[in-house]
């Protein structure tokens, strides 16, 4: 449009020079016609007679002879032609590129991406529980982008296989220490059934109860493990006084060994308030003071105090004591120390503490006790008390 724009006012300024004789000029393409009305336009495409494209435009001419008006028509077909064939060169070499770039990047993806996802897949597909971490994924064998979710995967297979030792393990204890209370059971049920005097079957028949009891009690903590790792284990805690829960835990294990359990002297000073589940925390104290008994066979104290700004019970024996080495491991499930060689035990007494104490949001501690053996802590958050109390 603007070169035709040039071409008129080029024309129009060289016929203002040199005047027609008559109303049509014609060029090779180019016809100009004097007009004596009409209203000047910018230039637009019309379509001729002949098929052909013309881009026409009017003008004012003053000073061409006595016509006001020109309009110049500009044949246009052959550009327009060229433009076209130009754009279908345009449209088939983008196409001719964009299947070269398709055809290119199929290619690219299938080796850098389709393929290692492939192997990816497949080693993964391979893992196996008892597999887990001998066949973590190569980092270096994987693209840069995949190292990532390899690295992922890798992180998760060792969770995974933490967990399926630490299942197997649990498993294994649990067939353990139930094998034993359900084969006494049995073999004095069959002493029974086989007839004695009655001293021995009374004998049998308490054996029986208390291979019950243990049973009974382990397969309760059994059920708060599962209840804890499923996330529905729960507590109803409230606002106690931690006199009074040591004092009880005292009176309902005395009679487990009247010469042995003592309950350390009150302190002078009042004792801020504590949020407990008195249920499970006397749980926690039967569970510690039945490991105290069985390695010490001196005297079990029990006691209370406040200690940089946290409620804290003891349980403190004369026995061996627990090495720091062990501290960590003796607090796993069906985890016995060194210390336990020798002694009957399950290995979940402190375990189930710790899950008690977690879900009190409390915490246990193992210290040595001043005069030798161990001193089991359990450490409440202190509360504020109410005005008045």
């Amino acid at each position: 449009l603007r070169e035709h724009q040039r071409l008129a006012d080029a024309l129009i300024a060289e016929l203002r020079v040199d005047p027609p004789t008559n109303a049509k000029l014609s060029w090779p393409g180019i016809h100009l016609f004097a007009l004596n009305s009409g209203e000047p336009f910018s230039p637009r495409l019309e379509a001729g007679a002949d098929q052909n494209a013309w881009l026409v435009s009017r003008h004012w001419s003053s000073g061409v002879g006595r016509y006001p008006l020109v309009e110049v028509r500009q044949n246009v077909s052959a550009d327009l032609q060229q433009e076209r064939t130009d754009q279908l060169l345009l449209i088939a070499a983008a196409g001719g590129s964009m299947l070269f770039t398709a055809w290119l990047l199929r290619f690219v993806l299938r080796r850098g991406l389709i393929v290692p996802l492939n192997n990816l897949s497949n080693q993964l597909n391979a893992l196996e529980a008892d597999t887990l971490v001998d066949r973590s994924i190569e980092l270096k064998a994987q693209p840069k982008e995949l190292q990532p979710i390899a690295e992922s995967f890798n992180q998760l297979q060792a969770r995974l296989s933490t967990s399926w030792q630490r299942e197997r393990a649990f498993v294994d204890g649990v067939a353990h220490e139930l094998r034993t209370p359900i084969s006494v059971m049995s073999a004095q049920a069959q002493r029974l059934m086989q007839g004695g005097s009655t001293s021995t079957s009374e004998a049998a028949v308490k054996l029986m109860a208390s291979e019950a009891d243990r049973m009974g009690e382990l397969v309760r903590v059994l059920l708060d493990f599962a209840r804890s790792d499923s996330g529905r284990l729960r507590v109803e805690r409230a606002s106690m006084e931690p006199e009074a829960l040591v004092l009880e835990a005292y009176e309902r294990l005395i009679p487990l060994a009247p010469s042995r359990i003592r309950l350390a002297p009150p302190t002078s000073e009042l004792l801020p308030l504590i949020h407990v589940d008195p249920q499970r925390l006397q749980q926690c104290f039967a569970a510690l003071v039945d490991n105290a008994l069985k390695f010490s066979t001196a005297a079990v104290t029990l006691s209370v105090e406040l200690a940089q700004a946290s409620v804290v019970f003891h349980v403190i024996d004369s026995g061996p004591g627990i090495p720091k080495q062990e501290r960590e491991s003796v607090l796993e499930r069906f985890s016995r120390g060194s210390s336990a060689a020798g002694t009957r035990g399950s290995g979940i007494g402190l375990a189930t503490v710790v899950l008690l104490m977690q879900a009190m949001q409390a915490d246990l501690l193992i210290a040595d006790a001043p005069g030798g053996g161990a001193d089991m802590q359990l450490r409440f958050r202190a509360l504020d008390r109410p005005p008045g109390r």
